[in-house]
């Protein structure tokens, strides 16, 4: 099954949010099985990514963590991801609190 790259969404109020991994980008890095990319996640940016974003989208169920750069987690709007970006459930029951 693909996942829809278009019409993304940054969760607000969740900067007080904690996870047993340490920090949000320690989460994606623990579920992803990849190596933090060079790029943030948002399509047409080239901002270095320094943080683990909860972003959402109402096609795809839950919420999502993806490398961010902190220009694109203030987005009030609408936005696309690049190909191939790596998506992380941030549901913390079904990752680090199982």
């Amino acid at each position: 099954m693909s996942i829809t790259a278009i019409d993304w969404t940054n969760k607000k109020g969740t900067g007080d949010r904690s996870c047993s991994c340490g920090t949000w980008k320690d989460h994606w890095l623990n579920y992803s099985n990849k190596s933090w990319p060079s790029n943030c996640s948002v399509k047409g940016c080239t901002n270095s990514p320094t943080l683990g974003a909860h972003v959402y989208n109402s096609s795809v169920a839950g919420e999502k963590i993806i490398p961010m750069c902190s220009s694109c987690n203030g987005l009030d709007s609408k936005f696309d991801l690049n190909a191939g970006v790596t998506l992380v459930n941030a549901n913390k029951a079904e990752t680090c609190d199982k």
